[in-house]
């Protein structure tokens, strides 16, 4: 937006210079109430009204600001009374941006009584830092789209996550229209799926259809969130089992909302990586078996995180599973490679030893096995690059055993096989191979 007006011909700096001195209070944007406000001291010469009054700025969610706003500016910048049907016009393009996957804002202000917006000035009935000034009879100012460019590598990487078992979910807190239109752009969705049951909701819809989180022991709805995550559990385990195998879209959704849904699919048994860059973020991405936080984001999003994507690209989510995998595979090679070779010189060195008094192999026989084969064999395992190939199966199982049941059955049977060609040679080698 800054760099809108700026094009505009307008001097941020100088605007800034002029007001910045005179703010008075400011309300950070707050995922709840989806907005931003500041309240500035008006100078004499722009006094209205109230004589000299203060005046505060919003800007947020448009369909937010839109419901505070009494009056809007017309094209020549006079007052004009919101009716219901310039209301519903706006409300129109609003849905006109967003099916575009234009993420709207609305901006805002209104003038204050001089006793208005102090640094007290606090809604004491609601026991929190909700200012009454910031609720109503707001004059709209305008309405902006943003278009959030999606890189050319997204759809391919949501599609390659699908292929490989892994499910892609967007949680945002645009709204629901919006998401769905960014959602089909990814390939999260397709058309005529947004219509189906739990497949696109909204964050307090959500949180109300699986009960949100309840403490295991007493039954009591838990509010802070992460403070015994031992002991949160959903409150209704079957609705939230609809919602993990339904849902792909969570539009309008507050940080609550995106820590539930990982407690949830945690509780369901599933490996839950997630996404974010934000403060709020934080609770979901520490909660989560695998934070990823973006470069950009805030040293809490990051703290809180697991791993740190240093470009900001969906699309290294998917090269890091695909690394992942291809590491787990190398030690699973490794592990059977090792096991088969230490398997054969054991038996070798024990049944030798049995029936001829002696090891077959002398000590210095089986440093070389360890130096040389294992040495050799880990090293090029070590190095071995991730495939594409590696995407196109579904992931391993949770409590899966590294040594899994086929790999030994491979050991075994290589050592069977080996074992009967050493001891051929150990026993019968002096009639196989004659004598010089």
């Amino acid at each position: 937006m800054l760099k809108f007006i700026t094009r505009c011909g307008v001097d941020i700096h100088l605007f800034r210079s002029k007001y910045l001195p005179k703010e008075m209070l400011r309300f950070p944007f707050d995922s709840s109430r989806k907005r931003m406000s500041t309240v500035l001291e008006i100078d004499r010469d722009e006094a209205t009204e109230f004589g000299y009054p203060k005046r505060i700025h919003t800007k947020g969610a448009s369909e937010i600001i839109l419901g505070t706003c009494t009056h809007y500016l017309d094209s020549n910048g006079n007052k004009q009374l919101l009716d219901d049907q310039m209301k519903q016009q706006l409300e129109n393009i609003i849905k006109t941006y967003a099916k575009q996957a234009l993420r709207t804002i609305g901006f805002a202000y209104k003038d204050l009584k001089e006793t208005d917006g102090g640094p007290n000035h606090e809604n004491k009935s609601q026991g929190s830092k909700i200012y009454e000034i910031e609720e109503a009879n707001y004059i709209l100012i305008c309405l902006a789209g943003i278009k959030d460019i999606i890189r050319e590598e997204v759809p391919d990487a949501v599609q390659a996550c699908n292929t490989a078992g892994v499910r892609v979910r967007m949680v945002t807190g645009d709204n629901i229209i919006t998401a769905i239109a960014i959602a089909k752009e990814c390939g999260i969705i397709v058309e005529g799926e947004e219509n189906e049951e739990c497949v696109c909701m909204e964050g307090p819809e959500f949180a109300e259809f699986v009960g949100g989180l309840i403490h295991k022991d007493t039954g009591e709805q838990i509010k802070a969130l992460g403070v015994e995550s031992e002991k949160e559990i959903i409150g209704n385990i079957e609705n939230m089992r609809l919602v993990r195998n339904r849902l792909k879209v969570l539009a309008r959704s507050r940080p609550n909302d995106k820590y539930i849904m990982v407690a949830g699919l945690k509780q369901l048994g599933d490996i839950v990586a997630v996404t974010g860059d934000g403060t709020n973020d934080a609770p979901a991405l520490k909660k989560a078996d695998v934070g990823f936080a973006m470069n950009s984001g805030t040293e809490v999003a990051k703290a809180a995180s697991d791993i740190i994507i240093q470009d900001d690209n969906f699309a290294s989510i998917v090269k890091a599973c695909m690394w992942g995998r291809n590491v787990y595979d190398n030690i699973r090679r490794f592990l059977q490679f090792q096991l088969s070779v230490n398997v054969i010189a054991l038996l070798t060195a024990f049944i030798g030893s049995v029936f001829m008094w002696e090891s077959p192999l002398a000590a210095i026989q089986l440093l070389w096995v360890n130096l040389i084969m294992d040495s050799l064999a880990s090293l090029a395992l070590a190095t071995e690059k991730p495939k594409p190939e590696l995407l196109k199966r579904p992931p391993y199982r949770k409590y899966e055993y590294i040594i899994s049941q086929k790999m030994i059955k491979h050991i075994l049977g290589m050592a069977i096989y080996q074992a009967t060609i050493m001891f051929i040679f150990v026993f019968a080698g002096q009639n196989l191979i004659p004598e010089a």
